[in-house]
């Protein structure tokens, strides 16, 4: 389902949920364009966690991640979410409830592409969440989850710009938004397990036009630091992210 800002009901239909995340990756082992290299167990993408999961971390780490960064919109927020009670810490961004209302009415309407949204979650509305990203992929304790709905729109956005600033080339990134699509039946299932689509959206239909995540990757190739200093995160704490994610940095 594209992130989107529509609101999001359940159906009246349950339906049964694989217990383990179907969109989750570790960003690790990942090239810098200086010849480095990202490091395993630092960050963590995924679709929402559901209570009565039984995930492990990426690769046999071990779960939970100590920092979780929730970017869906209140209406799509369980009563409780299932990782603090693990012991993780929970930071809730609300990225599509932070937009103007004409665009949230824009995108009930169906007005709003997905490029223009990913566009308009850093440009438009930066300043309410990425100090707060990077501060917590910075300074947090580790691993850093970060996840939406479906762990594709909102947070390939999020992880992007993460990527790029810790010096991750472009082509890579890309690849990395796109890789969502090699999940979607699973996805689709847990997504309907959410009430975040109804049962009878096809598996197909799930996923993301890589095409998409391009205007933004545009925004970071002169420097990939600018859009974050802009919204008004401090290179001291761009620094230490690149330092923490990247081998020998």
């Amino acid at each position: 389902m594209p992130a989107t800002p529509t609101d999001a009901s359940t159906p009246d239909l349950v339906v049964p949920h694989s217990p383990r995340l179907s969109n989750l990756r570790d960003v690790g082992g990942m090239p810098t364009l200086d010849g480095g290299r990202t490091r395993p167990g630092v960050l963590w993408r995924s679709d929402a966690p559901l209570e009565g999961d039984t995930t492990e971390g990426p690769g046999g780490l071990p779960w939970p991640p100590g920092s979780v960064i929730d970017l869906r919109n209140p209406i799509e927020l369980p009563a409780v979410h299932p990782l603090p009670a693990l012991g993780s810490e929970l930071t809730t961004l609300s990225l599509i409830a932070s937009l103007a209302p004409a665009e949230q009415a824009r995108g009930r309407r169906g007005e709003l592409d997905a490029g223009e949204l990913y566009l308009l979650l850093v440009e438009s509305i930066g300043a309410t969440w990425l100090p707060q990203l990077v501060g917590i992929a910075a300074y947090g304790p580790g691993p850093l989850l970060v996840h939406c709905a479906a762990g594709k729109d909102r947070t390939g956005v999020a992880v992007a710009l993460l990527l790029r600033a810790a010096g991750v080339d472009r082509s890579t990134v890309a690849a990395d938004f796109a890789a969502t699509n090699d999940h979607r039946a699973a996805l689709r299932d847990r997504l309907v397990a959410q009430g975040a689509i109804d049962a009878s959206v096809e598996a197909s239909r799930i996923g993301v036009t890589p095409e998409h995540i391009e205007p933004v990757l545009d925004l970071l190739d002169d420097d990939p630091w600018a859009p974050l200093r802009d919204a008004g995160v401090p290179d001291a704490d761009l620094a230490a992210w690149r330092a923490r994610l990247v081998e020998g940095a």
